[in-house]
């Protein structure tokens, strides 16, 4: 049987993949593609053969060849260790880690990839891609009708639905012991209040309202930090909690009631809140996304279709990490693996050459007073541009197979591979090609939602390459 659609959620489960289409009529599809994660062991090979040997990975493991660093001249023999998820790739590779006293005996890689992107590398899918599924029993194959560096794709229509919670707040804040008061449910010109009954009523005929509209896409303002933590709590207070599903796949919302996580990023420290994803639909929160927020749902397309992450994560990710997923997008179609932890120490230097290679950029002084005639000089995507053009990346400067390559970085004279392409670089090219594609159409766009619909695409392609 096949089916065309475009390809907009998927999500593990134990021994395979749940992918969602969006077809032309509107319907969604639920496929199920047989899959496992897999971690790789480096190191030396009568090492790996001891390793292979324990029971803990008896009839799980193989051996297979891959880079293990992009710019190494020939693959490696690595053994490969399926894993049930995430969670269990961490723990075996901690465990095999403890084997060996924490040292170099076993190096891990593809450890931390979430499972779903990982699938996406290793099929050449990617979210939104238009694609043709043939499935054939117990696993599904791929047919790929789109490319990921196309700029005139088409979006599917989605059916989008804004969800609100009022409660009967006993103080000021809104807290998760407080009764529900309202839900409201709006697509497009149709709002539904669900505000009489008790409880129970009213979350149940929360259920119903999504089943009767089936939205593809749940906005929310605080949707991961309170609206379905608070769900979740009520439900489960008066013992309902497998009633309330609220996704596509017949099970009940599961969301943890954490704090979240803190991270420091360009001087300043940011709380993200953990994610509430609904199976078979998008769940899209405003507080807690700022693609979205700032560049609109075509931004946020164009980053999860280009960078090869899915919808919802693209949503709630730093632009560093949508940028880290393309490039580890291009490393495993080239066959190289990815470190758990970077352990490779950068080439010596002695004081006088650090002062040369790292200093900063050169800021002239302005002369105090007032001028005329002043002009603006303003380089497009400078950085991303050189690097671009002169091929550096981590594996291609001071490479091992050009060390007399005439390409040279000016005074401190590391040569530049000339074999290959690296893999920044490679990252980088579609990302200029598309945004100067969509900033060129949009000065030309003589239609409103045209001219914005390219603003927005070339906005976030904008902000990914701020962090190359």
């Amino acid at each position: 049987m096949k089916t065309e659609g475009w390809l907009f959620d998927l999500y593990p489960k134990p021994g395979h993949m749940v992918l969602w289409l969006k077809r032309r009529d509107g319907r969604c599809v639920r496929l199920v593609d047989e899959w496992t994660p897999r971690i790789h062991i480096a190191g030396n090979f009568t090492d790996l053969i001891e390793l292979a040997a324990r029971p803990e990975l008896h009839d799980r493991y193989s051996f297979v060849e891959r880079f293990e660093r992009p710019g190494d001249p020939s693959q490696s023999k690595v053994l490969e260790v399926s894993v049930s998820s995430d969670r269990e790739a961490v723990a075996l590779a901690q465990r095999i880690q403890r084997f060996a006293a924490y040292g170099s005996k076993y190096r891990p890689y593809d450890v931390d990839i979430p499972s779903s992107q990982m699938y996406l590398y290793q099929k050449g899918l990617f979210p939104l891609a238009y694609v043709e599924a043939e499935d054939c029993e117990d696993h599904i194959v791929w047919h790929l009708l789109d490319s990921s560096e196309s700029t005139d794709y088409e979006v599917p229509s989605f059916r989008t639905a804004e969800l609100t919670i009022s409660t009967k707040a006993s103080k000021r804040i809104p807290a998760m012991n407080d009764p529900i008061d309202a839900i409201t449910i709006t697509i497009g010109n149709e709002e539904r209040q669900i505000d009489s009954g008790s409880e129970i009523e009213k979350l149940l005929n929360l259920v119903e309202a999504f089943n009767e509209f089936d939205p593809d896409i749940i906005r929310t303002d605080d949707g991961d930090s309170f609206i379905f933590p608070y769900l979740a709590r009520r439900a489960s207070e008066h013992g309902i909690l497998q009633n309330l599903v609220l996704g596509r796949e017949n099970s009940p919302l599961r969301v943890f009631e954490v704090t979240g996580r803190s991270y420091f990023s360009y001087g300043r420290i940011y709380y993200r809140s953990t994610s509430a994803h609904l199976m078979g639909r998008l769940h899209l929160d405003y507080s807690n996304s700022f693609i979205d927020s700032d560049c609109g749902l075509e931004g946020l397309i164009e980053v999860a279709r280009t960078c090869v992450i899915p919808l919802q994560r693209a949503s709630r990710s730093t632009i560093g990490t949508s940028m880290s997923s393309l490039q580890i997008c291009h490393a495993i179609r080239r066959g190289a693996l990815i470190p758990w932890s970077k352990s490779q120490p950068e080439d010596f230097k002695d004081g006088n050459h650090i002062l040369l290679a790292d200093r900063g950029g050169f800021i002239y002084e302005p002369k105090f007073g007032i001028h005329d005639s002043v002009g603006e000089v303003d380089f497009s995507s400078l950085y991303p541009t050189i690097m671009l053009k002169r091929n550096l990346s981590g594996e291609t400067v001071n490479c091992r197979c050009c060390p007399d390559s005439p390409d040279r970085v000016p005074e401190v004279g590391f040569h530049i591979c000339r074999r290959r392409q690296g893999i920044v670089p490679a990252s980088l090219e579609v990302l200029l090609k598309k945004r100067a594609k969509y900033k060129r159409w949009k000065n030309e766009a003589k239609d409103p939602p045209a001219r914005m619909r390219y603003d927005q695409r070339q906005a976030a392609l904008k902000w990914i390459l701020v962090c190359s």
